[in-house]
């Protein structure tokens, strides 16, 4: 019978087996998902070293480790090194715009998100950011962002390369995600956890994880990630006067604009959530899939 540190062990490589994303033994100890209690890093080290029932399950290679039975390793790892090389880039891009982001009224932080806080993304994958705005401003800061990327093409659509999608928004008084988890959440509690910083005036990404601090029990050791100098500006620029009188003007302006299948659904569950203080627009949300992929591959290895 696997101990418990071995059944958590393996949940973790699940998780990033779905993607086909190979981790270090730092990584598994980092993210891993609902141990039985808080385990040193020392003591996963030691489980792979030793445990006869985790080698029967791992695949291990350069110093990464994947669930067997899964894509082979060696190209794993060759995926992670193309889809991080690609990720650099995309930051690059990310960052030559961010002087533009951060002087849009209402924006108070910028947080990247997805396969990009991941640094695993391919040309096609989308520039998907987190955008905290004052209150008030939250119509008024998403029009202000949209509609010039739009006007460039470079919002997600068929074939475009390195598209800025702009799909959630939430204002500093909506920090809380408890409102729109699934049950057992976890796609969203990685999400919470693996927001990259890059523009916070006022501290709301901080005050983000601590109003956020159910995500601890699914992911115990995992602490939120640190502000890089690489992803962050030297200086910041921001206008803090109010515009809030445009924000009514904003709102009529896109209700009116939403495709029909958006307003169908706004606000019927937490894929497209349509309210003053949060915009959230994923219609093709896949945390449901993940989830019932995760569990599936845990019957299958527990």
């Amino acid at each position: 019978m696997p101990t418990p540190l071995e059944q958590a062990t393996v949940r973790t490589l699940a998780w990033f087996s779905l993607t086909g994303y190979p981790v270090t033994v730092f990584e598994v100890w980092k993210w891993m998902i609902e141990p039985e209690r808080t385990y040193e890093l020392s003591e996963v080290y030691r489980a792979f070293a030793e445990s006869e029932w985790l080698r029967q399950k791992v695949q291990f290679q350069e110093g990464f480790y994947a669930l067997k039975g899964t894509l082979p390793l060696a190209k794993q790892i060759e995926g992670r090194h193309d889809r991080f090389v690609d990720a650099l880039r995309k930051f690059r891009i990310l960052k030559r715009v961010l002087p533009f982001i951060q002087i849009v009224p209402g924006v108070q932080s910028v947080g990247v998100v997805n396969t990009l806080s991941w640094w695993f993304t391919n040309r096609e994958s989308d520039i998907d950011l987190y955008i905290i705005t004052r209150p008030n401003h939250i119509w008024l800061t998403r029009l202000l962002l949209v509609a010039p990327f739009a006007l460039l093409k470079k919002r997600p659509h068929t074939g475009a390369q390195d598209p800025f999608c702009f799909s959630f928004f939430s204002t500093r008084e909506a920090l809380q995600m408890e409102r729109v988890k699934l049950e057992r959440d976890y796609y969203l509690a990685f999400w919470c956890k693996s927001i990259v910083s890059l523009v916070d005036h006022q501290g709301d990404l901080i005050q983000f994880q601590q109003e956020n601090r159910w995500v601890n029990r699914v992911l115990p050791h995992a602490h939120a990630r640190s502000v890089h100098p690489y992803q962050t500006l030297r200086y910041h620029i921001s206008f803090p006067i109010s515009l809030g009188w445009l924000n009514a003007m904003s709102r009529t302006l896109q209700r009116r604009r939403l495709p029909a299948t958006l307003k169908e659904i706004a606000n019927t569950d937490s894929r497209v959530v349509v309210t003053d203080e949060m915009l959230k627009f994923h219609q093709n949300d896949r945390r449901e899939f993940y989830r019932d992929a995760f569990e599936s591959l845990l019957e299958r290895h527990l």
